[in-house]
Formats: C-alpha cells, structure tokens, sequence
C-alpha cells in the first residue's frame, strides 16, 4: 500500500502529521515486504521488521492500533524491530512536504532544561544570539522568522557549538520540560518528492553528523506562543514589538 493509497483513507491534521500517519501504517502494512525493507534500511531489513508501540516496545498487531500522533513529551513517533539485526530504531518522522519541520518549539529561557538540565551551561553563548537577533528586529534589519546563518554570532564557533548542542538535545533527547523517556535514535524523513529517507542516529557521532548536516538550513524566531507569566529569567530573550513580548525560542528547518 503507497503513501498516497494510505493518505486518500485519512483526514486529520496538516500535510506533516498526515504523513507521520500514514508512514507509520505503511511501515506496518509492508512489515514482511523485504524490498520495501531493504530499500529502506538496507540488508538490516532483509528479515522484515516489525513495527512496536513507542512506549512498551511491544508489537502492533493490528493497522487500527497505530496512533495518530506521538505524545508532545515523546521524542519518539514510531519504533521498529529490525529482525534481521535484532536492533530496535526509534523514529522521528519529519515531513518535507507541508510547513517547515519543527525543530524546537515555543520554549522560553525560564525552561527547566535551560535553567537546571543539561543546556543551563549554554545559556551565556545562546544569549549572545536573542541579544543579536532582538537588536537587529528593533532596528528593522530583520524580520520575526530569520536564517541562522546570517547573524553574525552565529559565525563564532562557541555560539554555534551551543546551538548545535541545543538542537541534539531537542531532536533527540527531551523538550524544555524533561528529558524523554525514550531517546530517538533515527530519523525517517519523507521527502518533498515523496521519497523516504532513514538516517542512522545511533551513536553520538552519528546525531552530531546529523545536525551538523542541516544546522545551516535552520529558521529562527523568538515568539509570543509559549510565554508563561513574566520571570526574571526570561528577560534576556525577551523583546518587545506591536506591545507583545516575544521571547520563546523556535526553530524550523527550512524546506
């Protein structure tokens, strides 16, 4: 069954999450296809997988299990058995055929993650950049959405090597409340062509070499959406336009 076959039975949501719908059924429905196995996975495929719940691990064993839409706590929208290798991928589904992927959502600097988690020692270099990116708005130089790379922080490799630990850390490992329960460690991609692509992010080298491919596609802003009442900690990453304060972080990958 093609994506196309699977999408004429759907009606939810925007083009991205119709896609993580019916890729996660067509992953099911082709389970046993080894040439649709192989093809994506390579010869790890070439016993067919299986297609596991992405909280216990276990087994769908009807397409009418298969849900929609992955927890907004969970870094993870599918999992898959490789049999051949006995290897378990849990997948991130990212469409390239509707608005840009989201990377990381609304988050304001207050976030646990930043004050107290694993990304509180990136504060001074992320900083630097709202700081440039608030200046350059203000002054009219820039418009709410920007490309990463043309800030001129972005240049300097110790803020560059905050935002990239940033963006692993949000692809991979957990939102701006806690870390998920489970890790992703792959990426399945579908492709404005409607090809799919899977990306092997086991090993840390691997998820580095990912983000490192694509952080230069990346979209900035600082938004309204995701403020919570007003912190002192917030106040760097705040600023102020049409009487609203925009401050929470957000990142898009550029088609």
């Amino acid at each position: 069954m093609e994506l196309t076959s699977v999408l004429s039975h759907l009606s939810l949501g925007n083009k991205g999450e119709q896609d993580e719908f019916a890729l996660k059924k067509e992953l099911f429905v082709h389970r046993m296809d080894i040439t649709y196995c192989v093809s994506l996975f390579g010869d790890k495929g070439l016993s067919g997988i299986e297609v596991l719940h992405p909280i216990n691990d276990s087994p769908y064993v009807s397409i009418n299990d298969i849900h929609r839409k992955a927890s907004s706590m969970s870094k993870v929208d599918v999992s898959v058995l490789l049999k051949q290798s006995k290897e378990v991928l849990y997948l991130s589904i990212k469409s390239k055929r509707g608005s840009k992927p989201s990377l990381l959502n609304h988050t304001p600097r207050s976030a646990d993650v930043f004050q107290h988690g694993p990304l509180k020692e990136e504060l001074v270099q992320l900083d630097i950049i709202a700081k440039e990116y608030h200046d350059k708005r203000r002054a009219g130089i820039l418009s709410e959405d920007v490309k990463m790379t043309i800030l001129e922080s972005y240049a300097n490799e110790p803020t560059k090597q905050s935002v990239r630990k940033m963006l692993i850390y949000f692809i991979f490992r957990g939102t701006g409340t806690r870390t998920s329960r489970q890790e992703c460690n792959s990426i399945l991609s579908m492709n404005k062509d409607g090809s799919r692509t899977y990306i092997s992010c086991i090993t840390e080298e691997e998820k580095e070499n990912y983000v490192l491919g694509m952080m230069d596609q990346c979209i900035l802003s600082f938004r309204n959406k995701g403020m919570r009442k007003k912190k002192k900690e917030d106040i760097p990453w705040i600023g102020i336009y049409h009487s609203k304060e925009y401050g929470a972080i957000h990142i898009r990958l550029s088609k």
